[in-house]
């Protein structure tokens, strides 16, 4: 190929595709370090769950509440990801993600349990309570670090290539 390359309109259309980038690299940042709405609100769902599962119902109500649980986790789920004014490509979300959604499904199952458990062999009143109050507080504690941690790399994977962060040699001749 013989097609004269001008370095000063190339670096210009670098530039171009660049900060329309960076700026969606910047709204997912933002949804993970600072938007806690999301995480407060399900935390919440989490405790009247698990508060009401202590609750002497039929094994009928049981399952009510369980579907109302699910239910309700799902309709957050659709709300929030339609309020993103930004998406990026499922492909941008690495292994992180899913080492993030594992951890954390781990984490508050594991909780839960532990907590069932010690407030049944202490005999603790209103254990359910305790259980969903210590499940639900090590979920907030557990999903602002994961999230950060879960798309730090993002901005960087964006910018592989070298071209993007040097201004080239030729460009300022």
């Amino acid at each position: 190929m013989t097609t004269p390359v001008d370095a000063e309109r190339a670096w210009q259309d670098l530039q171009r595709i660049r900060v329309p980038q960076e700026r969606v690299y910047d709204e997912v940042e933002r949804c993970a370090q600072s938007d806690q709405r999301g995480t407060y609100v399900t935390a919440g769902l989490m405790w009247l769950f698990l508060a009401s599962w202590g609750l002497d119902l039929p094994k009928w109500g049981g399952f009510a509440l369980l579907a109302v649980y699910v239910g309700a986790l799902a309709a957050l789920a659709v709300v929030y990801s339609r309020r993103s004014r930004m998406r990026l490509h499922r492909s941008r979300y690495g292994w992180r993600s899913v080492v993030t959604f594992f951890a954390g499904g781990a984490l508050s199952g594991g909780m839960i349990i532990l907590t069932g458990r010690l407030t049944d062999w202490l005999a603790l009143p209103y254990g359910s309570l305790i259980q969903a109050t210590l499940s639900a507080g090590a979920f907030v504690l557990f999903v602002g670090p994961a999230n950060r941690w879960a798309v730090s790399p993002l901005r960087g994977r964006g910018l592989s290539d070298p071209t993007l962060r040097t201004v080239p040699e030729e460009a300022g001749r």
